[in-house]
């Protein structure tokens, strides 16, 4: 099944999508960041702590989850 790309802007656009793709970066950001930049954390050595790499780590996982979710629904 082909998904439109309208379609998947409608579905990335829902609420509960959204609110699982929020969940899902927060807890997979956060282990992401503890592997990467545990020792800054644990130790509060936050003026070593490599912001725009931090940003990253929880964005990343927000948009593979909402398309992940909005893909699935839409081939359901």
């Amino acid at each position: 099944m082909k998904i439109k790309t309208k379609q998947l802007l409608q579905s990335i656009l829902i609420r509960e999508h959204i609110m699982l793709a929020v969940k899902m970066a927060l807890v997979v950001g956060t282990v992401l960041n503890c592997i990467n930049q545990g020792e800054c954390l644990i130790n509060q050595e936050f003026d070593q702590i490599v912001w725009p790499k931090l940003l990253i780590t929880y964005t990343v996982p927000f948009f593979v989850s909402l398309y992940s979710t909005s893909v699935v629904k839409l081939r359901n």
